[in-house]
């Protein structure tokens, strides 16, 4: 396999959509594909940096050339539908194949996308995590009775708020129920339950590689001229994909504790081959609980990943895809010399 800085091109795997944010439901599984607008924001990024990029729409399309990429560095930003195991799929035949590429292998996004498996990690690294558990079936409703109301009711193993709107923020076992029978229904998986953590919508953003952490951001999404819109409200797909709604991204990271980014340290270095990822949460005061972990994270410039570093000020959107693409070849380099 080849390490090093040395590659000749940059291979994007993407699934993105051309579509209208305002026209998905809740169901929508394009909710978590990103938009063609994305794709080729990011596309121009890399060539940036490097001339020779090569786009792919599909893990097969990969599996298909492989043979002409020996030398290259994939660049993953699929998302993948309908399996447990979308997320690492592209590491997963690279690895197979000897050929790098950017971001979590395929232990770390496997882990990552499943909301309660995750949890055990992060309270190892000393975050702390909302209480909740497990639904499979209708024989698991007992559950309901022992745990505090409200709480948040969603699909193990989704991402970007797909099958979340306000309904899923439940006060009582009946409206539970009703919704966890839902979600069943649609997504054939189990459900998680959680109780409702209030406080700022953070995300604690990291870029390195075990407990190397070359840079770092905190950012709260909020509501101009409604800073407390999110403090006892879900961040739903509503917020995620309307086009209209005043949202934006400040950095909080003064306001994250020593002890709250050691333990993210802790974390990412838990992870290994991880380099970037997002640990969304709520933060309260300086309590910060996480939500969720995403590794696989959308790279817009105005999402949370790269918008929590450009509201930090010391990036701009192409600077942050450049650090990225250093820092995984910079891993490579040193797990070649170690050797």
């Amino acid at each position: 396999m080849q390490t090093g800085a040395s590659f000749e091109k940059i291979v994007l795997i993407t699934d993105s959509k051309d579509y209208c944010s305002n026209d998905l439901t809740v169901f929508d599984r394009n909710i978590d594909r990103v938009n063609v607008y994305y794709t080729n924001q990011l596309f121009k990024a890399i060539q940036a940096f490097h001339h020779d990029v090569v786009l792919y729409n599909s893990p097969q399309e990969l599996i298909d050339n492989i043979h002409m990429h020996r030398n290259d560095l994939v660049f993953p930003f699929w998302f993948g539908e309908n399996s447990r195991n979308r997320h690492a799929i592209i590491p997963a035949i690279c690895e197979g194949a000897n050929i790098r590429y950017l971001g979590g292998d395929a232990y770390t996004k496997i882990v990552c996308n499943d909301k309660n498996l995750s949890k055990l990690l992060c309270k190892k690294a000393g975050l702390l995590t909302p209480n909740g558990s497990i639904i499979v079936s209708s024989n698991d409703y007992n559950i309901l009775n022992e745990i505090y109301y409200p709480i948040v009711v969603k699909p193990l193993f989704e991402g970007t708020s797909l099958g979340i709107s306000d309904k899923n923020l439940v006060f009582n076992k009946v409206d539970a129920i009703k919704i966890i029978e839902k979600l069943i229904e649609v997504f054939n998986q189990p459900i998680l339950i959680e109780e409702f953590v209030s406080g700022k919508e953070v995300s604690i953003c990291l870029v390195g590689w075990k407990n190397k952490v070359v840079a770092w951001e905190a950012a709260e999404r909020f509501m101009d001229g409604d800073d407390d819109y999110f403090i006892n409200k879900l961040y739903t797909y509503v917020e995620k994909k309307s086009s209209e709604l005043p949202l934006f991204l400040r950095s909080v990271k003064s306001q994250i504790t020593k002890e709250v980014y050691t333990s993210c340290v802790n974390l990412f270095s838990l992870l290994d081959k991880v380099e970037f990822m997002r640990i969304d949460g709520r933060l309260n005061n300086t309590e910060f609980t996480v939500i969720e972990l995403t590794p696989e994270t959308h790279l817009g410039d105005d999402a949370e990943f790269c918008g929590a570093f450009i509201a930090g000020g010391n990036f701009t959107y192409n600077s942050i895809v450049k650090l990225l693409i250093e820092n995984c070849l910079e891993r490579y380099q040193s797990q070649n010399a170690s050797m």
